[in-house]
């Protein structure tokens, strides 16, 4: 009895751990997801995803060198509606330090889209899925992954 409340204990405080691990990586590293309102049919777009990170705490960059290190690179991607397409690739800043990193404020991600012409109008929802590690040079958070619509209109 003692030792299955010793563990009921553990899981606690270990729990308690991961929600204060998650708010204090949260209080560092901000996002925004800026796009228009409104779209035309046949025009070309951006979705902007902006990082804002406080200093002395740095993201890793999406490199084939982190991820051979086992640093979880920064990712922003998006699944589209029908009549939506991306255009090229996620557009990636300058890295800091060690060329492996980003970090301050107004770390931006643009990626362009462009509405097909024979779209139909009203209303859509891109879906963004943003994943990211906070760190420092001593301590790295776990990943962060978050999903977030993105409400568009055709017109």
């Amino acid at each position: 009895m003692f030792y299955k409340r010793q563990i009921g204990w553990v899981l606690g405080v270990l729990l308690s751990m991961v929600t204060s691990i998650s708010a204090q990586s949260s209080d560092i590293v901000s996002y925004t997801v800026e796009a228009p309102k409104t779209v035309c049919i046949d025009k070309e777009f951006t979705v902007t995803t902006v990082f804002n990170i406080q200093p002395g705490w740095y993201v890793y960059a999406p490199i084939p060198i982190n991820a051979a290190q086992g640093k979880i690179g920064t990712k922003v991607s998006f699944k589209v509606p029908v009549g939506i397409k991306k255009i090229g690739g996620l557009e990636l800043p300058d890295k800091d330090r060690f060329f492996d990193t980003y970090s301050g404020k107004d770390v931006q991600m643009p990626q362009k889209f462009k509405v097909a012409k024979n779209t139909a109008t009203g209303s859509y929802t891109i879906t963004g899925h943003i994943l990211y590690q906070t760190c420092n040079d001593i301590i790295c958070y776990p990943p962060v992954r978050e999903k977030v619509a993105i409400p568009i209109i055709i017109q």
